[in-house]
């Protein structure tokens, strides 16, 4: 397949490079980014051990056409990532999302529809722990599942051979990816994962096995999941809270040495994701009348921790 991945952060590029092996990869980056790409490649340590060299560049390509556009850019860069690259999306054109939080398959679908584009859009989530290190270096710390489905497409437009096809081009590439009926349950499922590791490690500091090795982490942890299952059940998403414990602590385990994504936004002084996630929960249980204590506080305990460092002057869009 020709593919373009948008963003060469530590999903991107964990992904953009293994699947450089056996398809036509481009990755769409920061300058400092591309120019280690295309002059080192990009150097994958931990489970998965290796050098690729997939195409990168820093402005969106002109007129080509791709097979499969892959976002793993961050929430809050959803939009500006779709309209950069509007010009690549044709009728047909299959868009995967592969990123953390609730909102983002809403936005690009709502993106396509009201401009007419006609393009497949597939959910995906993934729990492998992934280290951004620096340019063209990142550590694949911990194994997790990887789900893809179909969330949106055309009317008559048959998006089986696409979805089957792009789960095996992951599979090869090392990365077993499940197709699911339901993608939308498992955004949630993600989210709610999300939602309590992710926040509880950026404020302790420390790596996911914080989850498992503190009982007061641990006992948070659950009390913000069966909140979050609360709210998915609102929403008609068929969710326990004995499943999303179970995936929560298990992917704690599997990723027990990864610094999660938000800590490592932390200690890199960016902005977090907090507003897709925990933010986005607090909205989704706003919407139903309900309120969402547990995952309020951590969203407003994260949301300091980045008032901290960033000001009106120098924040990220």
């Amino acid at each position: 397949m020709k593919l373009l991945v948008v963003g060469a952060g530590a999903l991107g590029s964990l992904v953009g490079g293994i699947l450089s092996m056996d398809n036509e990869v481009t990755i769409l980056g920061r300058p400092d980014q591309v120019n280690v790409i295309n002059s080192r490649g990009i150097t994958i340590e931990g489970h998965t051990q290796g050098k690729y060299f997939p195409k990168a560049v820093d402005t969106p390509p002109g007129d080509e056409r791709f097979d499969l556009i892959v976002l793993c850019v961050k929430s809050y860069n959803t939009g500006i990532a779709l309209e950069s690259i509007s010009h690549l999306f044709r009728p047909g054109t299959y868009v995967l999302s592969l990123q953390n939080g609730l909102d983002n398959e809403e936005a690009i679908s709502r993106y396509i529809r009201e401009r007419s584009i006609g393009a497949v859009l597939f959910g995906g989530i993934t729990c492998h722990g992934v280290t951004y290190k620096e340019p063209g270096l990142v550590k694949h710390a911990g194994v997790g599942d990887t789900m893809i489905g179909l969330y949106e497409s055309p009317p008559g437009v048959d998006a089986l051979d696409g979805l089957t096809g792009i789960a095996e081009a992951f599979k090869h590439a090392g990365i077993q990816m499940n197709v699911v009926d339901s993608i939308e349950r498992e955004i949630w499922a993600k989210a709610l994962i999300n939602s309590a590791i992710n926040p509880l490690t950026a404020i302790r500091g420390e790596p996911n096995g914080i989850i498992l090795s503190d009982p007061n982490i641990k006992d948070l942890a659950r009390a913000v999941v069966k909140e979050g299952v609360s709210v998915a059940s609102s929403h008609n998403i068929p969710l326990t809270e004995d499943e999303i414990l179970s995936r929560t602590f298990r992917t704690a385990e599997r990723t027990r040495g990864n610094i999660s994504s938000m800590l490592q936004d932390i200690k890199r002084r960016r902005r977090t994701e907090i507003e897709s996630i925990n933010g986005a929960i607090i909205r989704k249980a706003e919407e139903k009348g309900m309120d969402a204590p547990c995952n309020r506080t951590l969203y407003r305990l994260v949301r300091s921790l980045e008032d901290s460092y960033l000001r009106p002057e120098n924040k990220n869009p």
